[in-house]
C-alpha cells in the first residue's frame, strides 16, 4: 500500500509540472511581405502568446543572415499574455527572397521558426536614383559620361564605372570599342543578379597625341554580340594639360588669363535655332598669352575667338553659340581653354540656358 501511494505521488507531481509549464503559439510562423522597393527596409512582426500556466521567456532570436535584423519581447510573458518578435530586411538584393527566424525560449533547447518571404524590386521611382541614375537596358550605371581632368603626359588614371545588374540573370560586363589610350577591367568578371560590379577604366596618356580635349564613345555590350546604339553609349574626355618648368624668373614674366567669368548665362531658346553670348578674355601678364586649344564637351556649342594671341594689356571677344540640337548631344555644355598662363593652363567656361 505504501508503494502504492508513492507511486500515485510521482505520477501526480509529474503530470502537474507537465502542466505547469509554458506554451509557445505563434499567431503565424510565415510573414508575406510582398514587394519591397529596393533600399527600402521593411519590418514584420509576430506575435507570440503563452498558452501556458507558468510565464515565458524569449532568450534569442538568430536570422540566417546579416540581411536581417530582429528585435523581440525581453520581459516575462506571464500565462495567457503576448509578445512581439520584429524582424526587418533590409532590402539591398534584388528579387525573390526567403529568410528564416530560429527563436528560442526557456521552454526547451529546440528552437522554433519564423520566416519572411517577398520579393525586392525597382519600380520607375527608384529607377533614378542618385547612386545609379543611368539606364542600360536591365542595367543601372553611376555614370554614362567619364571624365579624366588634369591629365599629365605620363599619368595613368583610373576612373570606375559602377554597373548594377537588375535583371535575373548573371551579367558578364564588357565596353566595346575601345581606343588604344583606353583599357578596361570588370571587378568581378560577372556580375550576379541584385548585385553591384564595377569597370575599370584606366587611362594611358602617353598614347594621347594632342594637347587640350580627346573625346570618344565607348558602348556597354548588353549581351554576347550586342551592337553599338546611343543607349549603350558612354562619354569619355579627357584633358592632357601642357607641360610647364615653373622658375621664379619665369613666372614673373608669364601671361595671365583673365575672363570676365568662367560661367555664362544665355536667353532661352524659344523658337530660335541658336542664341549666343560673349565673355572677355583679358591678358594682365608681361609676356603674350596664346589660346593653345579651344574646344567644346558637347558638340551642340560653337566658339569663336579671333585672335589666338592676346598681347600684354590687350583683350579679346570670346563668342559662344549654343544650337539647338544641343540637347541630342550626351556630354555637358562647356567651352575649355588651354593655355600658355603656367597658373591657368586649363580654363572651363560652364554655359547655362535659360528655359
Amino acid at each position: 500500500m505504501k508503494h502504492l501511494f508513492v507511486l500515485l505521488s510521482l505520477v501526480l507531481m509529474t503530470a502537474l509540472s507537465v502542466k505547469a509549464q509554458p506554451r509557445l503559439e505563434f499567431e503565424n510562423t510565415t510573414q508575406e511581405m510582398g514587394t519591397l522597393l529596393w533600399h527600402h527596409p521593411r519590418t514584420a512582426t509576430f506575435k507570440v502568446t503563452n498558452k501556458g500556466t507558468q510565464d515565458l521567456l524569449i532568450t534569442n532570436v538568430r536570422t540566417d543572415c546579416g540581411c536581417t535584423d530582429a528585435e523581440w519581447t525581453t520581459t516575462p510573458i506571464g500565462p495567457g499574455g503576448s509578445g512581439m518578435i520584429k524582424a526587418t530586411y533590409d532590402a539591398e538584393m534584388l528579387g525573390h527572397f526567403n529568410k528564416g527566424l530560429a527563436v528560442y525560449t526557456n521552454l526547451d533547447d529546440k528552437p522554433h521558426y519564423l520566416q519572411l518571404v517577398g520579393v525586392v524590386a525597382m519600380n520607375d521611382a527608384v529607377e533614378q536614383t542618385a547612386e545609379y541614375p543611368y539606364k542600360v537596358g536591365d542595367y543601372y550605371l553611376s555614370t554614362d559620361d567619364i571624365e579624366f581632368d588634369d591629365v599629365n603626359k605620363g599619368d595613368t588614371p583610373t576612373v570606375v564605372l559602377s554597373i548594377l545588374n537588375s535583371s535575373k540573370k548573371s551579367y558578364r560586363p564588357e565596353l566595346m570599342h575601345l581606343p588604344k589610350y583606353l583599357t578596361a577591367q570588370a571587378d568581378p568578371a560577372v556580375i550576379r543578379p541584385g548585385r553591384v560590379g564595377r569597370i575599370l577604366l584606366t587611362l594611358n596618356s602617353n598614347e594621347l597625341h594632342t594637347m587640350g580635349l580627346t573625346q570618344t564613345s565607348v558602348y556597354l555590350s548588353r549581351f554576347m554580340g550586342d551592337r553599338v546604339s546611343k543607349e549603350t553609349e558612354i562619354n569619355v574626355s579627357a584633358t592632357l594639360l601642357p607641360d610647364f618648368i615653373e622658375t621664379p624668373s619665369g613666372l614673373a614674366l608669364a601671361p595671365v588669363a583673365q575672363l570676365d567669368s568662367t560661367h555664362i548665362t544665355l536667353p532661352p531658346l524659344g523658337k530660335k535655332k541658336k542664341v549666343s553670348g560673349q565673355l572677355m578674355i583679358r591678358n594682365t601678364g608681361k609676356t603674350p598669352l596664346v589660346i593653345n586649344a579651344l574646344q567644346v564637351y558637347n558638340p551642340g556649342i560653337s566658339v569663336s575667338l579671333n585672335k589666338r594671341r592676346i598681347d600684354p594689356g590687350q583683350d579679346e571677344k570670346l563668342k559662344i553659340t549654343i544650337n539647338a540640337n544641343t540637347t541630342y548631344f550626351k556630354g555637358r555644355r562647356r567651352v575649355l581653354l588651354i593655355t600658355n598662363d603656367p597658373e591657368h593652363s586649363k580654363i572651363v567656361v560652364d554655359v547655362v540656358v535659360q528655359k
